[in-house]
């Protein structure tokens, strides 16, 4: 048995389409439809503001240090195998 959870909105008359693929052609499937409609998710402004903060704080710790490489030695050569 095998599950498949995608989330999809529907058109301009209220249909929604589904593709699922089973990987054979000719194959027998048993198909369960269960839908239920979900609100868009309410995010509390103090978790946004918590975020934001977050990302500033990151994007300020990561202006002060240039991330530079340092100069890397010249590859030793080797003779080739005979």
């Amino acid at each position: 048995m095998n599950t498949v959870r995608k989330l999809y909105e529907s058109d301009e008359q209220g249909t929604v389409r589904v593709d699922l693929e089973v990987g054979a052609p000719h194959r027998r499937v048993e198909v369960v439809l269960v839908w239920q409609e979900i609100d868009a998710p309410q995010i509390p402004p103090e978790a946004l503001e918590k975020k934001r903060a977050e990302l500033e704080a990151l994007a300020g710790a990561l202006s002060d240090d240039p991330i530079a490489r340092p100069v890397q030695p010249l590859l030793e050569t080797r003779l080739p195998i005979e």
